[in-house]
Formats: structure tokens, sequence, C-alpha cells
């Protein structure tokens, strides 16, 4: 009793000194007061004074008290602070007194902050909630402790608060902590433990760590319905946690009947408009749109709307939930006038009650985007969706997949807009990330895949899109089913490039299907069954079904017009449709009109320089030119080169891509070639031949130029080898790599890499003028490229588009002629024909035979070889195999009569003839063809060149190359050691192994050896290469020789690395060549396959030259197949050509087929005998040449045996 009266005496007498000392002055002069008397109170306290601490405390409480109240902040801290001291100087009863006032005043103040969270959380308005639930935490781990079960329920509720404010980093641990504690406190089974079990689930779940979320989310259910049974609302919220998870999984088929089941039981239990029942309907309705089941989605998700509205008002964020996913039903269905305003609305909401940052509000934000997108309003969109996703990185993060969706997305509308370098490398970073965090057949995942094979189609790289597009499909059919919307979108998608391919068999079939099912399961109008009409019809155009598309056509541009509105992209892609179908029916006067409006409102609609308006462009200069109206037609090519030209300009498209891209309107350049040619203007039309070769060799060339001779400093030469020795280290793996996935994290690799260099590069454009000069190529004019034609040459240039040919001739004194070849039939199958042919030993000397096979000649002038044609072909053999050399002889005078008579007369009195020869002209040696009973070899010495422009960069690069000094004359490398096969150069049998697998092997350094035999080839010691090398050794007393095991991978890397290739006149590969046309990967130059070390397989691909650094004069290549490659419209002849340009060489002599090994060697020591007495390149392989065609007449007993094309004739010589 004394121990309370005398707390009470003192507290009242403490009272009334501080009192009675309040009165003397003013409040605010008190609290100052207070405040210093605090800060002693703190000193005194620190330093173990306490007798001084005390009195001073005392003071600053009572001024407090008075001032401010007993319940306020600074009254508590000093309250605090006195207790304090009471403890520390023994006077524990007066200290206990203390803290229970302060602990019973904190309480009340947290029941009241606490009634406040539940006020405004139950409002939606949990941004000002959250402020209040920290304060509830906050007291309650103060005053009660960690443990407390109070305290851990309002961790739970603030970790709660976090989650719906999208502040998910701060709720995890939160959460984690939450259900730590209650583990330990009260138990696995106890309700409250299994809230925070099923908060956490829903964190990890929230934050994309769903493998962490499926676990925990199976374990509530579990545990709740044990512990409180099937029906109790926790144990249902619970389900539709693990059916949400499920969906988010992709796992559709199990999410279907626990969403239904969840929402029967709730409306059961709780009642048909309980919030959670409301929920469980909005869940169940949205279960049906993903699995597209839409006709039922729909009346569910306006029921949920409605009822949500009715109970918990409009602004609640269960409401506008509701509504969001309405707009969403309505645009899957296509009702976009529904879709739009909802849309709109929701997210207006959500911005105004849950703010910018909400994850809800970036739901709707990115929804309304991709709802712009769809109407058309592209730069709405473009601007919401950046938002969208640069928003979810600060607040979910880079992998959230949330964040990835925005991505997607975000990748989608720049496709839409055009902006297909943006858009790449946005689907591939998704695709990646997608599969990393959600899986490979999670439905997210492959959207990703199937939006990658869409935008490699949009770029023209059809080869690697038909694999992606054909997984997408397969995957969609086994996850989601065949009737599934994006299973029909993926199917659809494969028809389109499978009739880009020029597969329409297997297109047609595709697109009748895909148009059934979307019908079946969209309605008639809808958007997407409104574009699988538009690609019905177009197949049917393609395989001559006329009649069939007509309609189509016109129902889809009607049908668009009423549904999307008539400048919808759409839209308008369905009116050049149309005018296209009336064209080829002969409806002139219905298709020009068409065609001048479609591309009017596209260039209004998407810019002057999107791929949609230009191909509308394209589309228009073809009518004016069908309807004879050439100088509309030419203006509109011209306005369409102008834009192509500005799409090459891409700076962070990779070489590979803008090829592709170019390779689309090549068609259209040569069109503008050919009116060029109808108006007699031959030096524009020759200036557009000119525009369609090389392209992207012409820009490396021009950028490996500038590397060498603007003065950059050498840290930015370094720079610029390394990332070119990067890229080529990533091209190489890209195209051994045969495994899909590998292959497509590599080019996303490749795609960012790329963006760094052309920043890089771009950077040195503006730091070096020069650099900015050398990089900007020009394409050479008639009167420029004269003087870079020799006196007593001729240059000739063949433009090729299918089988139509234009020929240009240009002499030094400017005289420019052209000549239309027009269309010569199946001329592609004959020049197949007859390099094949050429490269058969088919003579008695010879060890092989030709397989039976005969040559026929075809009723349209054309040749083919093999089995006997069909009999509308009136095929006719052309000679007996006894009689080979006949077979020659009629292909080669049937190709000279068409590719060289109509110039002949300027033939007469040139003695050089520099070819630039376009598509399949590359691939054949028109040295053999025969001019007045005599091959071209044996009156004029032919050289190749890509174009004139290029010969104008290597006459540039000869003279940079004059000026190294310390120079090398001949390295060369051969005769190495090989596994040991059956005979012949290479050896083919039936393929027993997986190849793909066998290069997937990354790690093994002895795949390529293997995969080589599992395709039936083996390397055969090449006994005349050791003759070869001891000729040149003879012939270059200085030369540098490595043989043996010295010809190996290793070395010519050490080599390259040393700087040493590059100090080289000649270089010299006497080793086995391969192409292999059906595993790319496997075309290389073959060096040691027996000593090889680790990190090197001895296989110098196509891809991996570009890393080296090459300044030679010439590189003679006496393998096999090595001037062969892929022929790209717009680029010329890939592979190795094309490589060893970009590594820095000037001049190849390459091999157009495989060839004879002691032939080769003497055919190399003559030619480089001839060089070495100081006779040109040109020259000296003409010499040699002539030798062999002659050997006979002149009785050269060393080479009569090999007077056969088959033995001269495939090399020759790229250059100048």
């Amino acid at each position: 009793m004394k121990m309370k009266l005398k707390k009470g005496l003192v507290g009242i007498i403490c009272w009334g000194l501080i009192a009675s000392f309040v009165q003397a002055t003013t409040q605010e002069e008190q609290l100052e007061l207070a405040k210093t008397y605090n800060t002693q109170v703190v000193q005194y306290y620190r330093k173990g004074q306490f007798n001084l601490a005390l009195p001073v405390a005392e003071k600053a409480f009572k001024i407090r008290v008075e001032v401010l109240g007993a319940k306020h902040p600074d009254t508590l801290i000093s309250l605090n602070n006195l207790a304090g001291i009471y403890y520390s100087i023994g006077r524990l009863d007066d200290a206990l007194w203390l803290l229970k006032i302060y602990k019973q005043i904190k309480l009340e103040e947290a029941q009241q902050y606490n009634a406040k969270v539940l006020e405004l959380y139950k409002k939606g308005e949990a941004q000002q909630a959250v402020l209040y639930a920290e304060k509830v935490f906050k007291i309650y781990k103060e005053v009660l402790g960690e443990k407390h079960p109070d305290t851990l329920t309002s961790l739970n509720n603030l970790a709660l608060i976090y989650q719906d404010l999208g502040r998910l980093n701060e709720a995890l641990p939160l959460s984690k902590q939450a259900y730590s504690l209650r583990l330990q406190v009260l138990g696995e089974k106890h309700r409250k433990t299994l809230t925070s079990l099923n908060n956490l689930a829903d964190i990890y779940r929230a934050i994309g760590r769903l493998d962490e979320a499926l676990p925990l989310f199976e374990s509530a259910l579990s545990l709740r319905k044990e512990v409180l049974g099937e029906k109790h609302t926790d144990t249902l919220y619970s389900l539709n946690n693990l059916a949400g998870i499920y969906q988010e999984l992709g796992r559709l088929v199990e999410a279907l009947p626990l969403f239904k089941s969840c929402y029967r039981l709730s409306k059961e239990v709780l009642g048909a408009k309980h919030p959670f029942t409301l929920t469980s309907l909005n869940n169940f309705a949205d279960i049906y749109r993903a699995i597209g089941r839409l006709d039922e989605a729909l009346p569910l998700s306006e029921q949920a709307y409605s009822l949500r509205m009715q109970v918990l008002g409009a602004k609640h964020p269960d409401t506008l939930n509701s509504l969001n996913n309405l707009a969403v039903i309505y645009q899957a269905i296509g009702r976009l006038d529904k879709a739009l305003p909802l849309s709109e609305q929701a997210y207006s909401l959500r911005l105004q009650v849950l703010g910018e940052k909400h994850t809800d509000t970036l739901i709707s934000l990115n929804n309304l985007a991709s709802i712009y997108q769809e109407v058309g309003r592209l730069n709405d969109a473009l601007r919401l969706s950046k938002k969208a996703y640069s928003l979810s990185l600060q607040v979910l993060g880079e992998k959230h997949a949330d964040t990835l969706s925005y991505l997607n997305n975000l990748a989608s509308i720049y496709q839409d807009i055009g902006r297909l370098d943006e858009a790449l490398p946005l689907y591939e970073s998704a695709l990646s990330l997608r599969k990393e965090m959600l899986g490979a057949k999670h439905p997210n995942t492959l959207q990703s895949l199937n939006n990658l094979a869409v935008i490699y189609q949009a770029i023209g790289r059809l080869d690697e899109a038909l694999p992606l597009s054909k997984q997408a499909y397969s995957l969609r059919m086994q996850v989601l089913g065949e009737k599934h919307t994006d299973t029909l979108i993926s199917l659809n998608n494969l028809a389109f490039i499978y009739q880009a391919v020029g597969r329409l068999d297997k297109a047609l079939p595709f697109f009748e299907n895909a148009r059934t099912l979307f019908k079946e399961v969209l309605g008639a109008k809808h958007p997407d069954t409104l574009t699988s009409l538009s690609n019905l019809a177009s197949i049917y155009q393609a395989v001559g079904r006329l009649d069939d598309a007509l309609p189509l056509f016109e129902n889809a541009r009607s049908l668009r017009k009423e549904v999307l509105g008539a400048k919808h992209p759409d839209t308008l892609i369905s009116l050049n449709n149309l005018a296209v179908i009336y064209q080829d029916l002969g409806r002139l006067d219905e298709a020009l009109p068409l065609f001048e409006s479609g591309y009017r409102l596209t260039k209004e609609v998407l810019g002057a320089k999107h791929p949609n308006t230009l191909t509308s462009l394209s589309n228009l200069g073809y009518a004016y030119a069908v309807q004879a109206q050439t100088d509309k037609a030419i203006k509109h090519f011209e306005q369409l080169r102008e834009g192509v030209e500005a799409l090459r300009q891409i700076g962070n498209l990779s070489a590979e891509n803008r090829q592709a891209l170019f390779k689309k309107w090549i068609h259209s350049y040569f069109k503008l070639s050919q009116l060029y040619f109808e108006k007699e203007r031959f030096n524009d039309a020759f200036q557009m031949a000119e525009m369609t070769k090389a392209r992207t060799l012409l820009e490396s060339m021009s950028m490996k130029l500038a590397a060498q001779n603007a003065g950059l400093s050498t840290d930015e030469g370094d720079k610029l080898q390394q990332s070119r020795a990067q890229l080529a280290a990533l091209n190489d793996r890209i195209a051994r790599e045969a495994d899909m996935d590998k292959r497509l994290a590599l080019k996303s690799e490749k795609t960012q890499l790329v963006t760094k260099a052309a920043d890089f590069h771009h950077t040195l454009m503006q730091k070096y003028p020069k650099y900015a000069q050398l990089n900007d190529y020009q394409i050479v004019t008639v009167k420029a490229g004269s003087s870079l034609i020799p006196a007593d040459a001729l240059f000739i240039s063949y433009l090729m588009q299918g089988n139509h040919v234009l020929i240009f001739t240009l002499d030094s004194t400017g005289d420019l002629q052209a000549k239309d070849l027009g269309e010569i039939p199946n001329l592609k199958q004959t020049l197949k024909t007859y390099r094949e042919w050429l490269g058969k030993n088919c003579t008695t000397i010879g060890k092989f035979k030709c397989e039976g096979k005969l040559v026929w000649k075809i009723a349209d002038g054309s040749f083919i070889i093999g089995q006997k044609p069909a009999r509308a072909q009136k095929p006719k053999r052309v000679r007996r195999l006894t009689q080979f050399t006949h077979y020659l002889d009629d292909m080669s005078r049937d190709l000279a009569q068409k590719l060289l008579a109509p110039i002949q007369a300027r033939l007469q009195g040139k003695k050089r003839l520099i070819i630039s020869p376009d598509g399949a002209l590359a691939q054949i040696p028109f040295e053999t063809l025969i001019v007045d009973d005599e091959p071209v070899i044996a009156t004029h010495s032919v050289s190749y060149i890509q174009s004139l422009s290029v010969l104008k960069l290597l006459k540039e690069r000869e003279k940079a190359y004059q000026n190294i000094t310390d120079r090398g004359t001949l390295l060369a490398m051969g005769a190495a050691p090989y596994q040991v096969g059956n005979g012949g150069n290479e050896t083919r049998g039936t393929p027993n192994l997986d190849i793909e697998t066998l290069l997937t092997r990354s790690n093994d350094p002895q795949r390529y050896q293997e995969a080589f035999r599992a395709k039936g080839l083996t390397w055969d010691t090449l006994p005349a290469s050791e003759t070869e090398l001891g000729n040149l050794k003879k012939i270059f007393s200085e030369a540098r020789i490595y043989q043996g095991i010295n010809a190996s991978e290793a070395q010519l890397q050490k080599l390259n690395k040393n700087n040493r290739l590059a100090h080289y006149q000649y270089l010299v590969f006497s080793a086995h060549g391969h192409l292999d046309m059906e595993v790319p990967a496997l075309s290389a130059i073959v060096l040691d396959q027996v000593n090889k070390t680790e990190g090197f397989d001895g296989y110098i691909t196509a891809s991996e030259w570009p890393s080296y650094d090459l300044r030679s004069d010439l590189m003679v290549l006496s393998a096999c197949e090595t001037g062969v490659g892929e022929v790209m419209q717009g680029e010329g002849v890939m592979g190795l050509p094309y490589a060893f340009y970009l590594a820095g060489n000037k001049n190849t002599l390459m091999t157009l087929w495989s060839v004879v090994d002691k032939s080769t060697a003497e055919f190399i020591k003559r030619f480089f005998s001839k060089l070495n007495n100081g006779q040109s390149q040109i020259d000296a392989l003409t010499e040699t040449k002539r030798e062999f065609l002659k050997a006979k007449d002149n009785e050269d007993e060393e080479i009569e045996d090999y007077t056969l094309p088959l033995f001269w004739a495939p090399f020759v010589l790229y250059g100048i």
C-alpha cells in the first residue's frame, strides 16, 4: 500500500511542481525546454549519471503531460525514459507502474489504428491503410513482443497490405516471418498458422516464384481440409488459390474443376452475394476464358461484375477486377466497341483508387494498350505499353510473370508499327525469361515461342520461323487442346509460313482447318476469324483457285470494315488483297482505285516507311506497270526504294536479318530496273542492278576499311576487333548448335551483342568524320565504274529474278549496253544440272561412275538430271553415257546461246571478262560455255566479282595493302592427318546416328568428327597435298609451310592471334573442304583430325572466318566446293566466299565442285609458278587453265589426262 501511495504522491507532487512552472511561460517555450531536458536525460543516462538524469526526466515528462496530453507520442517517450531511469536506480515498482501506463496507452492507440486499418481496407483505400498498419505492428512488437499472437496478426496483416499495394519485396520477408513464428508459437495445424502459410504461398505466386508457391498452396489446402473441413471458408480460400496457381502454371485442365468446385461450395456455404463467392464467380469466368470457352465465360463475367457493383460499390478493388476481366473477355470475342470503354474505365478507376504503381493498375494499363493496338491506335498503344513495362520493372522486377507479359506486348506493338529491330530483342528476351521462370510448356512461354516465329517470318528468316512455328503449334495442341484460341493462332501462323516457303500443299489444309475452327469457337465476325478467312482466300489465290478466293476476299473486307473500321490496319490489308485478286482476274479498272486508296490510307495510318505501307506502295507500282502507266509505276517504285533503303539503315539488326529483310524487296528492285529498261534509261537500270547485289557485304567491307584507315585509337580498334571476334564466335556456335532452345538462347545473346556493337559504331561515326565517311559507301555509277575496268576487259552484270534475266555490259570507255533476256524456262534447274555434271568423273579413267543417271532435255529447252521426266514435258535423252562429253557440249552450247550469244558482239576484241553473276548463275564456271565451237576460256580470261561496287572497295583494299611493311610472300597449310576412309575425297553412307544429338554435345571435342561419320562422311589422307606444298616451297623459298600435325586449327588461331596471318601476300589451304546444305554447321575447311587439342575440333567454319584478320592479296582453297554455298538474293553466294571478304582477304581462288587430288596439285604448282614469274593472278589462272585444256594438243604428258573441265574448271577467281 505504501508503494502505491508513494507512487501517487510522487506523481502528484511532480505534477504540481511542473504545472505551476508551465503557467509561468508559453507552451512553445515549455515544449522546447522539454526537448532540451530530454536530450540531457539521454546524455546523463549514457554516462550512468542516473541521479542527475532523474529530476530532468521528471520535468520533461510533466511538461509534456500538461501541454501535449498523456497519450501524445512525445509524452510516451518521456514516460518510457523515466521508467527506464527508475529501473536503473532500483525503484522497480515505480518503473513497473509507469510501464503499465505506457503499455496501456500504446495498446489503446494500436487498437484505434487497427480499427482505422480495417475501415480503410474495406473501402479499398490500401495506400492509407498501410500507414496505420505499420504503426500497429510497430506498437505490438514493442509492447507485446514479436511472438505475441496479436503481434503476429498485425505482422500478417501488414504483409497482406504490402502485397495489395504491389510492394512485394517488402511483403515477402514479413510473410515468411509471420509463418515461421506462428509455426513455432502456435503449431503447424493452428488455423492462424495455416492462414500465414496460405498468405506466404500467395506472395510467392505474386512475385512469380511459382515453383515455390505451388507446394505451399497444396499443403495449405490439405491441412485445412484435415483441420477445418471441406466447407470451411478458409478451406475454400485455399481451394481457390490452388486453382489459381494451376492456371498460372498453365495446368488448365487441373484448374477448371477446382474453380468450379470452389464456386459451387462458396455459393452453398456463404451465399450468392458474399464477396468471396463473387471472387469465385469471377475466377470461374476467367478460367473459361483461359481455356477458350468464351461463350461460357462472358455471362459469368457479366454476372460477377454486376453483383460486385451491387454489393461492394463501383470503386472497390474487387469490382474493378471484374470490370477489367469483363473488358478482356469482350476483347477476346472481338467486341472491341464494348471492350475499349470498359478498359478505359477500369484503368481510370484503378489509377484513382489504387495509385499508378499498384499491380492491378499496371494490368489495366497493359490491357488498355492491347486494345488500342487492336483498334489500330498504335501510337497510343506504344506509349501506354512502354509505361506499363517500365513501371512493372520498378515494382515487380525483370522476371515477374506480369513484367514478362508487358515485355511481350511491347515487342508486339513495336512489330505492328514496323520497328522490327526493336521488337526482335524484346521477343527473344521474353521467351528466354519465360522459359526460365515458367517452364517450356507454360501457355505464356508458348505465346513467346509463337511470337518469335512471327517476327522471324516478318524479317524474312523463314528457315528460322518454320521450326519455331511447328513447335509452338505442337506444344499448344498438347497443352491447350485443338480448339483453344492460342492453338488456332499457331495453326494459322504455321500455315502462313508454309505458304511463304512455297509449300502450298501443306498450307492449304491448315488454313481450311483454321478457318473452320475459328468460326466455330469465336464466331464469324471475330477479328481472328476474319484473319483466317482472309488467309484462306490468299491460299486459294496462290493455288490458282481465283473463283473460290474472290468471294472470301470480298467478305473479309466487308466484315473487317464493319467490325474494325475502315482505317484499321487489318481492313487495309483486306483492301489491298481485294485489289490484287481483281488484278489477277483482269478486272484492272476495279483494281487500280483500290490499290490507290489502300496505299493512301495505309500511309496515313501507319506512316510512309511501315512495311505494310511499302507493300501497298509496291503493289500500286505493279498495278501501274500492268496498265502500262510506266512513268507512274517508276515514280512509285522509286518511292519504295527510298523506304526500303531506310529499312536497311536499321542499325540494330544483325547482318543476317538485314539480308533477309532486304530479300523480301528484291523483286521490286528488279521490276524497277526492268521499267527503266522500257524507258531506255539504261544507266538507271544498271544502278538498280548494282543496288541488288552484295549489299551487306559492301557494308561489312566498308566498316573493315574504316576500322583500318580512320585513325582510331588502339583501344578503339581492339574493341572493334573484339566485337567482330565475339560475333563470329557466336555465329559459329549458332551454326553448330542443333538444339532449338540452345540456338534461341545464343541468338538472343547475339542480338544483345549486335545492339552494343551498333551503339559503339555510332559513337565512332560521331567522333571520327573519316570513319563515318569510309562507312558511307556509295553504289558505283556507270561513269565512276567504267574507270575501274581495264581497257581490254568487259564487265558483264547479270540480274536474275526467278528465271527472268537482265544483262548489262560496260567497258572502260563508259559504253553501257543492256538487254532483257526474258524468261529462260527452268534456268535454275539447268544450271544445277550443268554444274553437277561438270563435276562428275564419268570417263573410263575415273574410278567413279555416274550411277546410271541420264541427262534429259525437256520441251521448254531446259535440262534435268536423273530419271525420265513426265511424258507431258516431252523429254529427250541427250546422249549415251559413253559419249559423256557430249552431255556437257549440249548443255554448254545451250547455256552459251542463252546467256552469251545476245552480247557476243560485245565480246569481240576483249581479252578479259569480269562477270558479276546473280542467283544460280554464280554456281557455274562461264569459262566452260562454248561459243563459236570453243570454250570461253580459250579466247577470254574470266574473273568474278559480286558487283562493280565491291570491285571499287577491293581496289581501295588493294591500295591500302600496298603500304604493309615486312610482308611475307606465302603461307600454306595442308597435308593434315585425317581419319582413314574408304577411298576418294569423301565417302558417303547411310546415316545411322542422330546428328543433331551429336552436335548439341557442346562439351565433346569429337562431336564434329562423329557427326560427319553419322552422315557417312570421312576424310581420307590427301597424298598429293604434300606434293603441292613441296612444290610451293620450291617456288617460294621463303614460304612458311605448315603441314602434318602443324596443319591444325590451333596453329591457325595462334597465327591469327599473333597477327601473322595479316602479314602474308598469299594464303593457301591444301585441305579437305565440305559444303553441307542439309546441316549448314558442317560447311568448313577441314584441318588436322587426329591430333586435336582441347577446344579445337579442326573444322574452320564459314561463321568463324570473320574473326580472323587477313590482309592477303590472294587466298587459294584447293579443297572441295569452297566456292559453293547458299545463293541469297541481294547478296550472292554466302558461306566461305562471303566470309573471306569479311576477314579482309582481297582475291580468292575457290572451287565449284569436288576436286581431284593429283590434278589439283599440278594445277596449283603451275598457277603459282606463273605468279612468281610476275604474271597477274588472272593471267596466271587463264594460262594454267588453257594448258590443261590443250594438254593433248600440246603433248603435255604430265596433264594430258586432265583436259576435261572436271580438272581445271572448278577453280574460279573472285576479286580484281
